[in-house]
């Protein structure tokens, strides 16, 4: 299932300078991460190990570790951790681990970013945005401690935003492309179909058959579904405070577009 767009207009005029701004960072940071690693699609070299466990988030070094000793099948190493490792839970939701890790993150930031940054208004989505990263990478190293692998990407936080668009518009419809072998379809999912079954088969799944941490894959599903979980509870949070947002101005419900 390949997301392509959503069917939901934000107000005339609106533009989501926002989140047009942090994919344009995050494809910066990528360029840079190209221009300094001389690969592309997966950053798998010395140069890339050097920037990773720099700026990437590594459970043991901000959990008070000092040197890493480290065993990838050629022998142990000693990495040391950064002066300040705690920078780094915000400084790797910037960086990516590919092309494809990049390309999917971005692509779900600009199809829900923009209606969830409409609602919270500017200041307080940036805000939001960087607290759920932050919060998703805490949660991934609450996992597993004593990792010494660095997590990279914006997967947390736009997890978050994913978790606050399933309570604030479940019935906004999803334009998706379904491909099942050489069956091919463009399908209209509402957001309460469509999250969900991301949140499962993407995550849950994979999480509880892969392990804790950093699951099959190198990918940190806790991150995700702890950005998810804490979205959901900020979109909970936002609808209960905004209550005339989402009724007619009377007892009788929600307004059919949500």
């Amino acid at each position: 299932m390949f997301p392509l767009r959503d069917e939901n207009p934000t107000a005339p005029g609106f533009r989501p300078t926002v989140t047009y701004g942090l994919i344009i960072i995050n494809v910066i940071v990528f360029f840079i991460e190209v221009a300094y690693t001389g690969q592309f699609f997966d950053f798998t070299n010395q140069n890339a190990f050097n920037l990773f466990y720099n700026w990437g988030a590594v459970p043991s070094c901000i959990t008070g570790s000092s040197v890493l000793n480290i065993d990838f099948g050629s022998g142990p190493i000693s990495v040391s951790c950064p002066q300040e490792p705690y920078f780094s839970l915000l400084s790797s939701t910037f960086l990516h681990g590919g092309l494809m890790h990049l390309g999917g993150n971005m692509l779900f930031l600009w199809i829900f970013g923009d209606n969830i940054e409409y609602k919270f208004g500017k200041i307080k989505y940036l805000g939001i945005y960087l607290m759920w990263g932050v919060t998703a990478g805490l949660i991934h190293i609450a996992g597993d401690t004593s990792s010494a692998i660095p997590a990279v990407g914006a997967s947390g936080a736009i997890s978050g935003v994913l978790g606050a668009y399933l309570i604030i518009f479940p019935r906004a419809k999803i334009q998706t492309f379904l491909m099942m072998g050489f069956f091919w379809r463009m399908l209209h999912i509402q957001a309460k179909w469509f999250l969900p079954f991301w949140l499962v088969f993407q995550n849950l799944l994979p999480f509880f058959i892969g392990g804790f941490g950093v699951a099959g894959g190198g990918v940190a599903y806790l991150a995700h579904i702890g950005g998810f979980v804490i979205g959901l509870a900020t979109g909970y949070l936002y609808k209960k405070t905004h209550n005339s947002e989402f009724t007619y101005g009377t007892r009788y419900g929600y307004r059919p577009d949500y």
